[in-house]
Order: structure tokens, then sequence, then C-alpha cells
């Protein structure tokens, strides 16, 4: 069972508060700019650490450092007495698109905290190969060894071809070593070049070694590019993550139909691990984890299910079509059955994930 740390509690904490912060941010900032009347904004849950008034709004910092969440006057979602009925600045009265943008305003600030995020990542150096090759392992009796290769070598060239991809040697090789012809490969040890290194490839060498008996590996590291190409990438990765999460239902339903495992879903649980293990890996990785997560809460936010941004969104688009709001309590008792639904979830998902972790 992995350490629970301090360190690692405090990035999970700040990874999350962070991401629904944003969201949370985009309802204010648009309420606000629509003429709506917020009654505060809240950094975590449960009771009132500190806090100021500034107008007629309350800024808070409370107990539970878990999220946070924004107060509009007559957006009383769980509420069946609603407040602010008739006021002219309650999130109820305002047209139906206002609403409406308001509720998107959230996944909106999220996507753009990803893109964000993940353009600052690739471009101060994210996680790709460097363009050295590496010998990760020498078969014993092979014509590596004999040679003198050792683990720890790092491949520069070959027959005077410069080599940056490991398959490039492999190809390259395979094809000396049909008529078993000598090879000459620059190598640098411990960071210094070494005497030219000379072997003859086996044409058929022993079952799971290759024609020199080594085993290649691509070095990974750090690598910045430029502003326009970082962002280019941030949008491809935020395009994969959405597309990824779009096929997850249906990979889902043929796995449990196939019988088989299916994809991994993780819950609050695996997400405290793999900050944890992310964390290791430097600032840049660790901001494309927060891309990562910010772009999930955006999609799984504006499914339109109750007790969701996009069940809500999903009322007032149907009051402006049809011109008439459901009724006020209907619409509460629907996102609370929602809520309790999406908390059940977050409980199997999570039974699942202590499973996992302890290695049940």
């Amino acid at each position: 069972m992995p350490t629970i740390d301090l360190r690692t509690l405090v990035l999970f904490l700040f990874t999350f508060t962070l991401i629904v912060a944003v969201h949370e941010f985009g309802h204010y900032f648009t309420a606000r700019l629509l003429g709506m009347r917020v009654l505060e904004f809240a950094i975590g849950f449960g009771p009132r650490l500190f806090g100021f008034a500034r107008g007629e709004i309350e800024y808070n910092v409370r107990a539970i450092p878990f999220g946070g969440y924004v107060r509009i006057l007559g957006q009383d979602d769980f509420a069946i007495h609603q407040e602010g009925i008739g006021d002219p600045r309650a999130f109820t009265t305002k047209p139906w698109w206002m609403q409406a943008i308001v509720l998107v305003a959230g996944v909106t600030m999220n996507m753009v905290l990803a893109l964000l995020v993940l353009t600052i990542a690739f471009a101060s150096g994210t996680t790709a190969p460097t363009g050295d090759v590496k010998v990760d392992q020498v078969a014993a009796s092979s014509p590596a060894e004999k040679a003198g290769i050792q683990i720890g070598d790092i491949v520069r060239s070959i027959d005077g071809r410069q080599i940056t991809r490991s398959q490039d040697l492999v190809n390259y090789v395979r094809q000396r070593a049909r008529t078993e012809s000598e090879v000459t490969l620059d190598i640098e040890r411990n960071g210094r070049p070494i005497t030219p290194v000379k072997a003859i490839p086996r044409a058929d060498p022993p079952e799971g070694e290759g024609p020199l008996g080594i085993r290649l590996e691509d070095v990974q590291g750090p690598v910045a590019v430029a502003l326009p190409q970082a962002f280019g990438q941030a949008v491809s990765l935020t395009g994969d993550v959405v597309s990824q999460i779009a096929q997850l239902p249906g990979q889902l339903l043929a796995a449990r139909g196939a019988g088989t495992g299916g994809p991994e879903v993780g819950g609050p649980i695996q997400i405290f691990t793999v900050v944890g293990q992310v964390s290791q890996f430097g600032v840049p990785t660790f901001l494309k984890l927060i891309g990562v997560l910010s772009v999930n809460l955006a999609v799984i936010n504006i499914v339109p299910f109750p007790g969701l941004d996009g069940g809500r969104l999903f009322f007032v688009l149907v009051a402006g079509i049809f011109r008439k709001r459901l009724s006020p309590q209907v619409e509460a008792a629907v996102h609370a059955v929602g809520f309790l639904i999406l908390l059940g979830l977050i409980a199997v998902v999570s039974f699942f994930d202590i499973r996992r972790v302890v290695g049940g």
C-alpha cells in the first residue's frame, strides 16, 4: 500500500481546490457581469474560518479545504423554498440565455485552465525522447559483451550514421546481420566518448536476444518547445482526453457484455495516488496532470445529469424552448436525487479504489 504523506495530501487538496475554484470563478464572474447578485464566493466547505465582505458579497475560506462554491441569489438547486423570487437580480429572474451563460462558464474556465497549464508544461519542458539511445541490457556471451559494451552506454552512431532513435539502430543492425558484416559503434560512457567498438551481429541469435545481444532504451527527459507549438500540443492533448472520456461509456458497456475487465475507472482515492506518483516527476509533468483533471471535470460537469451543471443547463434550455419554467420544487427534487446518485457512484468507485490500493 502506498505511503500517504503530508506532501501528497497537500498537493492533492491544492490540485482539486484549484480546479474547482477556477470552475466556480467562471460562474462568479459571468453572474456579476450579467447583473446577478452574488451572495458568497467560498474556498472549501464547512464552518467559516475567516473572510471578508466587499459590498454585498462575502469572500470566505472554510474549514474543509476541498473545492469551493459560489452562491448566486435564486440558484437554490436543492431548496424547496427558494430565495430571490421576483428579485430583478436573482438568477431565475434573468433571461434563459443569461442563465445558460453562467452555467456554461464554469466548464469553459476549466478548459481555459487546462489549455493554460498544458501550454506552460509543454513550453517549459515536458517528458519526451531526448535523442539519446542507451544500452539497457547486455546478454551474456553476446557479440556486444565480447566487444566490451556495457549497460548505461549511450550509442551515438553506427558506421558513421547518427543514432537518435533505438529503432533506427535496430533496423540497421538487422540488415547487417543478414551477411554477418562487422559494425562500428561510437559510444559515450559516463559522459565521455570511448574508443569505437566493433562487433559482428549474429544472423541467428538465441531466442529473446537481438543480433548484438543488447536491449536499448530511448532516454526520456524534459524537452521544451516554442510557445505556439506548446499551445498546439495542449490543444491536441485536450482533444485526446475529451475523446477518451466520450468513448468510456461504450467501452464499459462493451467490456461488461464481453465479460472482460474493461477500462479502469478511478475516483478520489485513485486521483490521490496518482498525484503522489506524478509529483515525483517535476513541475511540468504535474501541470499536465492538473490540465488533464481539469478537462475531466469540464466534460463530466457538462453531462446533462441532475445535480451537475449540464443537468441545470438542460432545465434552463427546456424553459427557454417552451417559455415556461418547470416547478422549482420539481427541479429541486430532481437535482437532489441526482446528487444522491452521484454520491453513491463516488462511494462505489472509491470502494474499488481501496480494494485496488490494498491489493484486493
